[in-house]
């Protein structure tokens, strides 16, 4: 490992976290002078230094000791950081609003037990959305890129909204069921059968959302 590599790759890091070299090394449990000497490259750290920085930083060793650029928005926590900062600089009620999705969005995400394949893919498409290149308070690209992080979640790690089966076929075989029991020329059996059909699609919606849950698929959009 070249000493001079994993100092800035540190300082890069550390930056986009918003930390100061007293705060890491208080949540590391590694000396201030330690931190110092691997940024200024004085020094080469032992393995353990390593991973207990590496967790500091919420990053996997490899992240840290490899020689790719660090940019705002590399990874979830480093998103989420930078969209706070962005939303500290605004008081404009709409792009408030925008920010406030954005980060819950992606703190729901960092909370959820995702596996390393969905972090990988969630970490790469937000690099791909480059949110660190948009124009000042652009709010309607903001929106924009908020909106394809949502179809990337759908459509490429197939996440589900809590209840999402549920609602649907509730909304879809209750209409029916109500615009026909209000048809008065329409025998009663009929419409009996009718309502008995609308509750077990509903219970196939319910038996989804459960199954989704139990393949750890669903999550609040």
């Amino acid at each position: 490992m070249k000493t001079k590599k994993l100092g800035q790759k540190l300082k890069e890091l550390r930056a986009t976290r918003g930390m100061s070299q007293e705060y890491l090394a208080e949540e590391s449990r590694v000396s201030l002078r330690t931190i110092q000497r691997i940024e200024s490259n004085e020094s080469e750290p032992t393995g353990e230094t390593i991973k207990r920085i590496a967790n500091a930083l919420d990053v996997p060793i490899t992240e840290l000791t490899n020689s790719g650029a660090v940019t705002e928005t590399s990874d979830l926590k480093a998103t989420i950081i930078y969209l706070k900062k962005q939303l500290s600089k605004t008081n404009e009620k709409p792009e408030i609003k925008v920010f406030e999705k954005f980060i819950v969005l992606l703190e729901r995400l960092k909370d959820k037990d995702l596996s390393i394949e969905q972090t990988e893919s969630i970490e790469s498409y937000l690099r791909y959305l480059e949110l660190e290149k948009i124009p000042s308070f652009n709010n309607e690209i903001y929106k924009q890129k908020l909106a394809k992080l949502k179809r990337h979640l759908r459509n490429k790690l197939g996440f589900v909204p809590n209840n999402h089966y549920t609602t649907w076929t509730a909304s879809f075989s209750l209409s029916f069921a109500i615009a026909f029991a209000i048809q008065s020329n329409i025998d009663a059996y009929l419409k009996l059968s009718v309502a008995s059909v609308a509750l077990f699609i509903v219970g196939v919606g319910i038996f989804i959302d459960m199954r989704v849950r139990r393949q750890e698929r669903t999550f609040s959009f």
